[in-house]
């Protein structure tokens, strides 16, 4: 099971230890390679207007069964750590304040969680799939993201 610790990180299954917020980009992927195949890869995450003051960006990810990790940094550290299960599947837990976000439908795990503001304020985003999606046979959520950025600051005007 993996574990959701807003502002700190994310426990890894198996006794594998903790990715957290902060760590090098070479920690980082030590530690998520103990449990999964890593890969680095290009990513857009650092490439807006407003994050001049981060110069270097660094994403890596892998999967693990059916459930995909990815994660994002700068020279500041680690900033982002992000699970996509695929549609009508199941994937290994990815758990918050024991609430399984991937294993049950959409409209219950939102009733299990704080509300959105809150859930927001901490670093906790839930997208489940859009209604009526033709390429999903349930509608539980398939992405979770975990960030310590200010996400309001990626909103459009």
């Amino acid at each position: 099971m993996f574990e959701l610790l807003p502002g700190v990180g994310v426990v890894l299954p198996r006794g594998a230890g903790m990715l957290r917020f902060g760590m090098s980009e070479q920690r980082a992927q030590w530690t998520l390679s103990t449990v999964l195949d890593v890969r680095a890869y290009w990513s857009c995450a650092g490439t807006r207007y407003h994050d001049d003051g981060h110069r270097r960006f660094w994403s890596f990810g892998g999967s693990l069964g059916t459930l995909r990790v990815d994660v994002t940094g700068s020279e500041h550290g680690c900033r982002t750590i992000a699970f996509e299960r695929l549609p009508g599947t199941t994937t290994d837990p990815v758990a918050w304040r024991d609430v399984d976000l991937f294993g049950y439908p959409a409209g219950e795990v939102e009733a299990a969680l704080p509300g959105a503001a809150e859930r927001e304020r901490i670093g906790l985003l839930l997208d489940p799939p859009a209604a009526g999606s033709a390429a999903s046979t349930d509608d539980r959520p398939t992405r979770v993201r975990l960030t310590t950025e200010d996400v309001s600051a990626y909103r459009p005007g």
